[in-house]
């Protein structure tokens, strides 16, 4: 016993295969591969399913289409209201009145005024991970109070398969075109809504007249990632779980009770027997009595 603990207390420890314990390689950890690709690279190949998905999850999902409620309420607000600091009072006031003016003609669309754009454009990036506005100058027989309206594009409407080199040097990735600086000169985007069916071919847009509104989270990210997108399985898996479990519930409640009796001839679920109103009894409904046939040998 004593010499059992002598060679114990002189033992050399045994060595870690790393200093910390996630970077191990033990039974724990083997299934814990995660992807190794740079964030652009990993966008590319799965934005557009996790946009998608991300979606459907707002749309069926009322856990969260409240999240991107709350988001967008507190992120929004009230929304920008700027201020004139001019010193005459009489140009602030027609500054200002000319600013309420195009508030109400902002929308490309006609839909919304330019506090709801605020809200639609935050909405669409929490959503789709990016939002897109396409500044649409006018002529002066629009007659718009300042010859200027903004265009609300989804995440879709840029042309994601659009990666090459060009002749100038320019390098387009990701549907987004770079010069030799880093700096981005055009966006190219669809027309229409991929999702109408008539894709046609993407347009090149000078980056000085679009707004790519995104939340990057590594060095080097060109493009949105959709923010619900580490919990969506989470909130797919809990929505399986609630629904099967409410299914499960309501069934158990329509049973109100169970009648025995000894006719092996007779319909289990009563489908041809009548109620007292001459209405055929099927299938299970709240309150239900159901027959069970007692077999005797």
């Amino acid at each position: 016993m004593i010499l059992k603990s002598l060679k114990q207390l002189f033992n050399k420890p045994k060595i870690k295969s790393s200093a910390w314990d996630i970077a191990g390689s033990g039974r724990r950890l083997c299934h814990f591969q995660p992807e190794r690709g740079s964030i652009n690279s990993l966008l590319t190949h799965n934005l557009e399913t996790l946009r998608s998905r991300a979606r459907g999850m707002v749309r069926n999902n009322p856990y969260a289409a409240n999240i991107i409620d709350t988001i967008v309420s507190n992120c929004v607000g009230t929304g920008i209201k700027p201020q004139s600091k001019a010193k005459d009072a009489e140009f602030r006031k027609k500054l200002q009145q000319l600013w309420l003016n195009w508030t109400d003609e902002a929308d490309s669309n006609g839909v919304n005024d330019f506090y709801g754009l605020q809200s639609l454009v935050c909405r669409s990036m929490v959503e789709g991970g990016e939002c897109f506005v396409r500044l649409r100058v006018r002529r002066a027989e629009d007659n718009l109070s300042v010859p200027l309206q903004l265009q609300v594009l989804e995440s879709e409407h840029l042309d994601n398969k659009s990666n090459q080199t060009l002749a100038n040097g320019n390098i387009i990735r990701s549907g987004i075109e770079f010069n030799k600086l880093g700096q981005r000169e055009a966006y190219y985007l669809f027309r229409e809504h991929p999702g109408d069916g008539s894709l046609g071919e993407s347009v090149r847009v000078p980056a000085n007249d679009v707004l790519h509104i995104y939340r990057p989270l590594r060095p080097g990210q060109i493009r949105g990632e959709p923010w619900l997108s580490n919990v969506l399985l989470k909130l797919y898996e809990l929505d399986q779980y609630d629904d099967a479990e409410l299914v499960r519930k309501k069934t158990a409640a329509m049973f109100a009770g169970f009648i025995t009796r000894l006719d092996p001839e007779a319909n289990i679920m009563g489908e041809s027997e009548t109620n007292e109103h001459g209405i055929a009894l099927s299938g299970l409904e709240p309150g239900i009595a159901l027959l069970i046939i007692i077999q005797t040998s």
